[in-house]
């Protein structure tokens, strides 16, 4: 059954009769089910365009490199949902593994929505009394979504209103899978934004985000997709139902029930996976073309689990005077800091599932992966992505759950950083701020001031290379710790002392001045690295200034 009509246009570096679009325009409805609206890149580096089944029968392969129309901040969430579809339809046909043929994925998506033969779940595009692909259906009609969204791009959770990341409303020539992945973000990761629209309840509050921690696989192994979908079935075979959500017969595709926006749904209703909808959003067709109709609701679409903690399989949770939350992910991102407190569950941090290592990962290439997109009220504040590669000693490991001393050795190493910014870096930049006083001034506003940047650049200098450094100390017959007294001179002769004299170059003094400036900011320097109340005493006890430098 079709809907309507789609106008003309063409996917860019395809050429006719390559794909299955159909020639003089695409259906309005655009049932992703049978329609090829997906853009893929092969391994092969061929631009294809494939339908949802065939999507997940080339992720089943490991043949799709990428999705040239997913935006950065978009990668997630696309990858959790179709982690979290193709886990339910498995889940609920009894199977273990991915079917590598798109006949069988279009029958289990089927069977997920058993009570729409005509596929208007699967479509963009349907009445507004039925359901829509990620669009639930709206009683009494479009009247109450009053607003008309005309671009996916605005649609899009990434909030645009001064445009530092991105410029909005530009997509007018939107292609299906600029709109399919538009709502992906939306529906599954957007956040409180004023009254009426209300955030997604995979998060801890309106402000949140939805972090995710991950490990991608070895490339040619087996897609990301395919490892966490076979991950999540084999744990639901093993592992009992949370009592929060329905022991059995859960709703899985939130958007199959009509929402008034004044109810919401409880938990105890819900698959543990369950793909939300926050937003009353509708897809039009105005003038020819595809527009949103948006509207408010009274309440969120599902009543907010304390905390966040939903069982979410990517997100990381932190425990805090009692309290179990997701973790928020703040401006500073994956900071070298966090990433230890994450990957080795210090100071109450605890791995999501996916994050963890499976008997069946390869035993060298792969990596761990951080993302999230951070807010405030009113604006995006970054998006943080890093990706931190594990060497096959790290890997060991990590599988047999013996990470004790890469846990010690990182806090080690964190605060062993720490004190050459704050005991060694820091007072000598002060001391030439303050034009070599006999006593350094720790609260001068304005030295602090200037001191500032430089501290930050050494602080990025750690985190660029710290996962490779702290692995280095574990690899076979290496003596750890010569590794280790490398790295602290490193840090201080390579990065540390050259900022100090960056600083001093920069300074207009006097002659006089100047050099008291800087013969005291060198005293303080050196001598901060042979502190012996400090962790760099036994790497620099025996170092003469010229030869640390």
């Amino acid at each position: 059954m079709r809907f309507g009509v789609w106008g003309h246009f063409c996917l860019d570096g395809i050429a006719a009769g390559q794909h299955s679009r159909p020639r003089g325009g695409w259906p309005m409805d655009c049932n992703a089910l049978t329609d090829a609206a997906i853009r893929v890149r092969t391994q092969d580096g061929a631009l294809r365009a494939m339908s949802l089944p065939g999507t997940l029968t080339a992720l089943a392969r490991n043949e799709i490199a990428s999705f040239p129309a997913l935006r950065p901040h978009q990668r997630h969430a696309w990858h959790a949902f179709l982690v979290q579809l193709a886990t339910l339809a498995l889940i609920r046909a009894g199977r273990d593994a991915m079917p590598e043929d798109e006949a069988p994925w279009r029958d289990l998506l089927r069977a997920l929505t058993p009570d729409h033969p005509d596929d208007a779940p699967w479509c963009l595009v349907a009445p507004p009394d039925r359901p829509a692909l990620l669009q639930p259906p709206i009683p009494g009609g479009l009247k109450d979504l009053k607003s008309v969204v005309p671009t996916p791009d605005a649609l899009d959770m990434l909030v645009t209103s001064k445009n530092h990341d991105l410029k909005s409303e530009v997509m007018m020539a939107a292609e299906p899978d600029d709109w399919l992945f538009a709502l992906v973000t939306l529906q599954t990761t957007e956040g409180f934004l004023g009254a009426g629209n209300y955030g997604i309840s995979r998060m801890n509050g309106g402000f949140a985000n939805r972090p995710a921690l991950s490990i991608e696989p070895k490339p040619g192994t087996v897609s990301p997709v395919r490892r966490d979908v076979e991950a999540l079935v084999a744990r639901r075979r093993t592992d009992a139902v949370s009592s929060v959500y329905a022991a059995e017969g859960g709703l899985g595709l939130v958007w199959l029930r009509p929402w008034d926006g004044a109810t919401s749904l409880r938990p105890d209703e819900l698959d543990p996976l369950y793909i939300e909808v926050c937003r009353r959003v509708r897809l039009v067709e105005e003038g020819g073309r595809i527009a949103a109709r948006a509207g408010g609701s009274k309440v969120p679409r599902i009543v907010p689990i304390p905390g966040g903690v939903t069982g979410d399989p990517w997100a990381p949770t932190v425990t805090e005077k009692d309290e179990v939350k997701v973790l928020t992910v703040d401006a500073g991102g994956f900071h070298y800091r966090r990433m230890v407190r994450l990957l080795f569950q210090k100071d109450g941090h605890a791995l999501p599932v996916l994050a963890r290592t499976l008997s069946t990962d390869a035993e060298e290439g792969l990596v761990i992966l951080a993302r999230a997109l951070t807010r405030g009220q009113g604006k995006t504040e970054g998006l943080h992505e890093r990706r931190v590669p594990v060497t096959r000693t790290v890997h060991g490991k990590m599988r047999t759950r013996v990470t004790d001393d890469l846990a010690l050795a990182a806090t080690e190493r964190v605060a062993l950083a720490g004190e050459i910014q704050n005991r060694v870096l820091k007072p000598a930049l002060l001391a030439l701020f303050e034009n070599g006083p006999d006593q350094v001034d720790y609260q001068d506003k304005g030295a602090n001031a200037r001191a500032r940047d430089l501290l930050a650049r050494f602080d990025r200098a750690v985190d660029a290379t710290f996962f490779d450094d702290l692995w280095a100390e574990f690899e076979p017959d290496i003596d750890p710790g010569a590794v280790r007294k490398e790295w602290a001179h490193r840090l201080v002769t390579k990065v540390a002392w050259p900022l100090v004299a960056e600083a001093d170059a920069g300074l207009s003094k006097a002659v006089g001045r100047r050099w008291r400036a800087l013969t005291r900011a060198e005293t303080l320097f050196w001598t901060g690295t042979r502190n012996p109340k400090t962790g760099l005493f036994p790497f620099f006890a025996e170092t003469k200034r010229d030869d640390a430098a």
